[in-house]
């Protein structure tokens, strides 16, 4: 218990970082358990205080402490139910991310097949191009608008963006290692490129790695927040309701969808488009937090490059 607490003192943002990932953990694990959750989200179409007939969107109240949306569902329920979702989307894009990138860094620092200049080239190009507007470009051909896959390609369209990124700065660390001495050791005996890679890199840049995904999820949650203001979500479907009429339904719950009517929102009930606002940018504060604070940590064990 000493040793804990010795560690939370020297290391303070990194313990609180940690304290509110558990605690973002805990909601979306048991948060629908809570007695304050409605786990149904349920529509409240008319709502009697006073003796007076109200209908949604509520303010905040006794009754319902964020407000409601203009569907009469409790906002806080909605956040706490979306939770889930929203961090399991942002850790699947991160992961798929890393999983690209990785293995595409070590190729490019060996030059393998022209991917040195490919990953050069994709950096560059990304970096010109915003992000969000090469997603949104994607997003909206009729193809992917309209395909039953939709949300596995749209999960694969916004981790690749940022892969020419992430391998490129991957890239670079392996470059700085490649003269050191251990790493010639793993030359001079012959070590095959796998193994070079798993056995002399991999362990010298994983604290970085680590760093960079932690930092990513934070990156990632920002830019789906920035599609939800611009009504672009992962998991909308488009139903047919009549002979050549569709509409979009946003069936799940999550963050990003409760951003849906920001701009009218902001303009009126204030409170349905801040609180989603509001779980996003704790979410993002709680990421940089651990990354700051795993990079002190890493430092002061003299590991990190």
């Amino acid at each position: 218990m000493r040793s804990i607490w010795q560690f939370a003192r020297q290391h303070i943002m990194l313990s609180c970082g940690i304290l509110l990932l558990g605690l973002l953990i805990f909601i979306a694990l048991f948060g629908e358990y809570l007695p304050i959750v409605n786990d149904r989200a349920e529509e409240d179409a008319f709502y009697l205080e006073n003796g007076v007939i109200l209908s949604p969107p509520y303010a905040p109240s006794s009754e319902y402490l964020l407000g409601s949306d203009r569907d009469g569902r409790d906002m806080l329920s909605l956040i706490i139910l979306g939770t889930k979702e929203t961090l399991l989307l942002v850790l699947l894009i991160t992961l798929i991310r890393y999983a690209v990138a990785i293995p595409l860094s070590f190729l490019a620092h060996n030059r393998i097949v022209g991917m040195d200049l490919a990953v050069k080239s994709l950096n560059a190009f990304f970096s010109y191009v915003p992000t969000i507007i090469m997603v949104i470009m994607l997003a909206i051909l009729p193809p992917l608008l309209f395909s039953e896959m939709r949300p596995f390609w749209l999960l694969f369209i916004i981790a690749m963006v940022e892969v020419g990124r992430v391998a490129d700065t991957l890239k670079g660390d392996l470059d700085v290692l490649a003269p050191k001495e251990y790493m010639m050791s793993g030359v001079a005996v012959g070590a095959s490129p796998f193994r070079m890679f798993k056995s002399y890199y991999l362990p010298f840049v994983s604290e970085k790695i680590i760093v960079y995904i932690v930092t990513d999820l934070g990156k990632v949650m920002f830019l789906l927040g920035q599609l939800g203001f611009l009504q672009i979500f992962i998991t909308q479907e488009f139903i047919q309701t009549d002979i050549g009429v569709f509409e979009i339904q946003n069936r799940p719950i999550s963050w990003p969808m409760l951003l849906e009517n920001a701009f009218m929102d902001i303009r009126g009930p204030i409170w349905i488009v801040f609180w989603p606002a509001f779980a996003m940018t704790m979410t993002i504060l709680t990421f940089n937090m651990i990354a700051q604070g795993l990079k002190q940590f890493f430092k002061r064990k003299g590991s990190l490059l």
